[in-house]
């Protein structure tokens, strides 16, 4: 049974979603630079890790970052560059045709490791004393409507955990409900879900909106403000034995604009 869904503010520190602390427990976040988008026409975009929403306070190492225009069932890699000064990956979506645009990023897994001294990148054969390692993969995407149309908004692109709107983020309104459906492996699990709108706080990892997908993955969230919003679950199994890692641990983020 979905539990009653309310706003609040949620702490990350105060969790244990991801094992570690709120210090490194960054979020990966597409943030387009236009709230639509013709045909033909490049939408800017950044890149953001961050823990307040949704400004980037961590640049990931390069390698570890790919970004995708996703159209028409396929995948188009997009060159990104780095601002150091922002902390972010910025780049340039270009769709061909009327639709939702999607933006799709990956962020590479990578192993984060408890040690004596806190939590270091890298395996427990890298640090004496090391109690556990994780390994840590992200997946965002953000939504733009091309050429005033939003065909395919609720298209799947094959993310091991993935977030897809099940109601047209250009037709919900500010005080409504936005159907968003969490697939692990291509299919529905219950999960946790947060949301939040940028600018809603400067607290770090805090959020406007909680609430839980019932048990064929779907949640509703409450959409409380005009602007852009995001939304982030998160999924944690374990690990292969005898692996380096003992946990897997997988995040999805979605963003989106609501007039």
């Amino acid at each position: 049974m979905m539990r009653k869904s309310y706003f609040f503010l949620v702490l990350m520190g105060c969790l244990t979603w991801a094992g570690v602390g709120a210090a490194w427990a960054h979020e990966i976040a597409v943030k387009p630079g236009e709230a639509s988008a013709q045909a033909g026409k490049p939408v800017p975009f950044g890149i953001h890790s961050a823990h307040v929403f949704i400004i980037s306070e961590e640049l990931e190492p390069a390698a570890d970052v790919k970004a995708f225009v996703w159209e028409g069932g396929k995948g188009q890699e997009i060159a990104l560059t780095a601002d150091e000064k922002a902390f972010t990956f910025n780049g340039a979506a270009t769709f061909a045709k009327p639709g939702m645009g999607i933006i799709r990023v990956h962020r590479l897994p990578q192993v984060w490791t408890f040690t004596p001294e806190g939590v270091k990148k890298g395996t427990k054969k890298d640090f004496p004393g090391a109690t556990k390692s994780n390994s840590y993969e992200k997946f965002a995407k953000a939504l733009v409507p091309v050429g005033g149309s939003t065909a395919g908004f609720d298209a799947v692109v094959g993310d091991k955990l993935e977030l897809v709107p099940l109601t047209d983020p250009a037709k919900v309104a500010v005080g409504q409900d936005m159907d968003v459906k969490v697939l692990l492996g291509g299919k529905p699990t219950p999960a946790e879900v947060l949301a939040t709108y940028d600018g809603f706080t400067g607290t770090p990892n805090s959020y406007a909106y909680y609430t839980e997908t019932d048990d064929n993955g779907l949640a509703k969230i409450r959409i409380s403000h005009p602007g852009l919003w995001m939304v982030r679950t998160e999924a944690k199994s374990a690990a292969p034995a005898g692996g380096a890692v003992e946990q897997e641990v997988l995040r999805a983020t979605l963003t989106f604009f609501v007039k």
